[in-house]
């Protein structure tokens, strides 16, 4: 009973996750692969997360299973290092091909982020999963806490949208979306309030979203007017 105990401590606590990420992750959210290759910090962590239990406070299970996805995804990539792209992995689709044993129960990445995390209604949740590809919001570099998490959402919301989440060119009168706003544009909807002129459905969901973390141009998506379009999704691996 006593190495139960300490098994699921050892998984409840995000030490571990927050030491990897602070020494090999960078301020781009680009991810020293190659070094964790060869050190495995998150072997014992991912060991032990097996047998953790699944938290019962939505904060703390919504951070729990954000950090099981993004750790699950760099050790994935790590230990088929070097390699161009994730799907170059499972014939392209290690999401759903790859299991993986978490708090006793079998799940793939597609299951976590689909039937998990998805279903919580927060649609942060893009902002913070990655997907180990340039086209993904940077990898964070902290590990969330249920105390923490609205800030830490918050966070990486901001960094992901004035990174990668959106192309705004008045000049050429056209707004570019992150293909994460095509792909999951219906998570959006419950949250978007402002009517934008000219801008509908999911896209107008996706530019009400984007406004609140990009004030300098929140006058000109407010206006509407534009077209609106996404961007290409770069599949390359983020790595350093």
């Amino acid at each position: 009973m006593l190495f139960l105990t300490v098994t699921i401590a050892a998984a409840m606590d995000p030490s571990a996750l927050q030491e990897t990420l602070s020494a090999h992750v960078d301020a781009a959210g680009n991810v020293d692969y190659a070094a964790i290759k060869a050190s495995s910090p998150l072997d014992d962590w991912l060991t032990a997360l097996e047998t953790a239990a699944e938290p019962s406070g939505a904060s703390e299970k919504m951070a729990f299973w954000i950090n099981t996805y993004n750790a699950l995804t760099i050790d994935l990539i790590a230990d088929n290092f070097p390699l161009g792209s994730i799907r170059e992995l499972d014939g392209g689709d290690p999401w759903e091909s790859r299991r993986f044993t978490v708090a006793g129960q079998l799940v793939t990445l597609n299951h976590i982020e689909h039937r998990i995390l998805r279903p919580m209604g927060d649609p942060r949740i893009h902002a913070a999963v990655n997907c180990a590809s340039r086209g993904c919001p940077p990898m964070p570099q902290v590990a969330f806490t249920g105390a923490g998490l609205d800030s830490q959402l918050s966070t990486v919301s901001a960094a992901w949208i004035n990174a990668n989440g959106v192309a705004i060119d008045p000049d050429a009168n056209m707004v570019s979306l992150s293909k994460i706003f095509e792909w999951y544009g219906e998570d959006f909807l419950p949250g978007s309030k402002e009517d934008i002129p000219g801008v509908d459905g999911t896209q107008e969901a996706a530019i009400n979203f984007i406004v609140g973390y990009v004030p300098q141009h929140a006058e000109y998506l407010r206006a509407g007017g534009y077209t609106v379009g996404y961007s290409t999704y770069d599949w390359g691996v983020n790595t350093q």
